[in-house]
């Protein structure tokens, strides 16, 4: 299983929407949604989606990143809790930040002791022992962010227990530096052999979060796709112009798109046929909302499109 963890920006969230009877079809990703923003509509209206294809998916129940970092407003609290209490498909998740949220962890276990929950470590604020024993009696998946050492969770929880969100993307300072194609993971190879249950990045995006971003330099489109040896690999298409003062945001993904189009009628199979690929070829993006939404879209589908294939193979 994929757990892609997202931030809940709009763009993720169309993204999820635009996948979600792909994902409840093909049974292989689960995302994790921490929310990000004070206006509950565009949550929930995902989650509505969601529900109506049957996925599944972890959502924070209490975000603290973006507009929320100053307090859930109710009417947001109010129309997530409904959702949540009445639809067992979205799994409750507990975000680990404080020692305020430690303390929190016995009310979360208790109030959905009956319920598949989750656990997100953003801070080691809670030793392995003590948190294992908190789940112990739970079906719950801990998963630990790079800043809350991972490594110690790894080796003090089951292993059916608790993942690590990866940060497979490298992320370069400028659009303008991303280069060659390069190894993005391995964890679909390995998730099973170290017996856990499933693997979780950001996916192509940035792990960490920021809800503005500058004048647009060079465009970049990153697109993953399976290497020869079944890892996974990410390849960087960047346009020509890369001056903040030169071209605008459509001509430059205009130049990114067409790097991209000459790689497919060089490689034809190199990518998988995906959604995402189809609307850069077709000259449907047109913003840097919409790339970061259709990379998105590519990058999930590739990935259901791998562990399915995986799951065929291991049946052989």
């Amino acid at each position: 299983m994929y757990f892609p963890y997202f931030y809940g920006r709009q763009v993720e969230l169309l993204a999820l929407r635009d996948v979600a009877t792909d994902l409840a079809g093909r049974g292989v990703i689960t995302p994790i949604i921490e929310p990000v923003m004070s206006k509950p509509g565009n949550l929930t209206t995902c989650l509505a989606k969601l529900q109506e294809t049957g996925a599944s998916l972890y959502l924070i129940v209490n975000p603290s990143q973006g507009e929320l970092s100053s307090g859930v407003p109710e009417n947001w609290r109010q129309n997530v809790s409904k959702v949540v209490a009445e639809d067992k498909a979205v799994f409750p998740t507990h975000q680990i930040s404080t020692q305020a949220d430690v303390a929190a962890l016995p009310g979360f276990c208790e109030q959905f002791r009956d319920r598949r929950t989750g656990v997100v470590l953003r801070q080691p604020h809670i030793a392995p022992i003590d948190l294992a024993a908190q789940i112990s009696d739970h079906d719950a998946i801990v998963f630990v962010h790079a800043s809350a050492n991972p490594r110690v969770y790894l080796q003090g929880l089951p292993p059916d227990k608790c993942i690590e969100i990866v940060p497979s993307f490298t992320e370069q300072a400028r659009n303008a530096d991303y280069g060659a194609p390069e190894w993005f993971t391995s964890s679909h190879l390995q998730f099973t052999k170290d017996g856990r249950s499933g693997f979780s990045d950001f996916g192509p995006l940035s792990r960490t979060f920021s809800l503005t971003g500058g004048r647009a330099g060079a465009v970049a489109i990153h697109l993953t796709y399976p290497h020869r040896d079944r890892s996974l690999w990410i390849q960087h298409f960047v346009s020509d112009t890369t001056d903040r003062d030169e071209g605008d945001v459509a001509s430059k993904i205009a130049e990114a798109v067409a790097k991209l189009a000459a790689e497919v009628e060089e490689n034809p199979d190199r990518f998988v046929e995906t959604q995402g690929i189809r609307a850069y070829l077709a000259n449907q993006v047109l913003n840097l909302p919409i790339n970061k939404r259709q990379q998105i879209i590519h990058h999930l589908a590739t990935i259901a499109d791998v562990l399915t294939e995986n799951s065929t193979q291991d049946l052989d």
